[in-house]
C-alpha cells in the first residue's frame, strides 16, 4: 500500500469538533487539551509479540535496553524502551512543519515504557539487517555527556526519550516520530496503535526505494497487521554504529 492512500485517521485540529470527536475514544486526554494541539494518527492496533509469536509482556522489559519493531509499515522500524522511571503525560512537542502536539508519556504499570520511530529525523539513517546507525545510548559518550539518550552517529543528532525525543542537539528540525502505545493491565500485554508527531514515512520510501524494493520488494510498504515481531537491536542489526 503507499504511504499516501493509507487509510488512517488524518491529524485532526483538536478545535475542529467532528474530527476531534472521532479520535476521542483512542487518545489519550493528554493529547487533546489544547486548541493549538494535533491528535495521534491512527495505524493498525497491533500487539508486540517474540519471535515465537507470544506476547510480550511489559514486566519483561528490560531497563535502558535496545528493541527493534517494525510499525506501521513492514520496512519501519521503531524503537521500544523501557526506562525504568515514572515519565511526564504532558510534554508539547512540535514537528518541522510547526504543528504542536501533546507527547503521552510513558505506559505500562511504572509508565516507563516509550516507543519512537527509529528513523532519525534529519537523513533518515534508520537500523537496517547490516548495521545501525542510531540507537539508544544508556551510558554517557562523545555524543551526550550525560547519556540515557537516542543518538544518530550519521548526523550528530541527539534527542531526549524522557522528552518525547525532543531534539537535544544536532542538524534535526524535529523530534523523532513518537509510536502510541497502549498497555492492557490484566494481561500485561503491549499494542502499537498509532503515530504522534512528524512522520517521516513518504521520505523514507522515497530515498530508499531501490534498497528497500531489492530485500523486500513490495512488502516493504505493506501496513502491519496483528502482531509485530520485538527483537533485540543487536539481533536486528550485525553492528551498531558508536559515536
Amino acid at each position: 500500500m503507499e504511504p499516501k492512500r493509507r487509510k488512517f485517521i488524518e491529524i485532526c485540529v483538536v478545535a475542529a469538533t467532528p474530527c476531534g470527536a472521532m479520535a476521542a475514544t483512542a487518545v489519550p486526554a493528554a493529547a487533546q487539551n489544547t486548541s493549538t494541539s494535533v491528535v495521534a494518527r491512527k495505524y493498525n492496533r497491533v500487539k508486540l509479540v517474540d519471535v515465537d509469536g507470544k506476547a510480550i509482556k511489559a514486566k519483561s522489559l528490560k531497563a535502558h535496553h535496545n528493541y527493534v519493531f517494525n510499525y506501521p509499515y513492514a520496512s519501519t522500524p521503531c524503537f521500544l524502551l523501557n526506562l525504568d522511571k515514572a515519565l511526564a503525560d504532558k510534554v508539547i512537542l512540535k514537528s518541522a512543519s510547526g504543528s504542536t502536539y501533546d507527547w503521552q508519556g510513558g505506559v505500562g504499570a511504572a509508565k516507563s515504557i516509550v516507543a519512537y520511530s527509529a528513523i532519525c529525523a534529519h537523513k533518515l539513517a534508520y537500523p537496517t539487517s547490516q548495521v545501525s546507525f542510531i540507537s539508544y545510548r544508556a551510558n554517557p559518550s562523545k555524543a551526550s555527556a550525560r547519556g540515557q539518550v537516542i543518538s544518530c552517529c550519521a548526523d550528530k543528532s541527539v534527542y531526549d526519550p524522557f522528552l518525547g525525543a525532543k531534539v537535544i542537539s544536532g542538524p534535526a528540525t524535529q523530534p523523532l516520530a513518537g509510536i502510541l502505545l497502549e498497555h492492557d493491565a490484566k494481561t500485561d500485554e503491549l499494542y502499537a496503535v498509532g503515530i504522534f508527531g512528524g512522520e517521516k514515512f513518504d521520505e523514507f520510501f522515497q530515498k530508499y526505494d531501490f534498497k528497500l524494493s531489492l530485500e523486500m520488494g513490495a512488502k516493504a510498504k505493506e501496513v502491519v497487521t496483528a502482531t509485530a515481531r520485538l527483537s533485540d537491536l543487536a539481533a536486528y542489526s550485525t553492528q551498531t554504529a558508536q559515536c
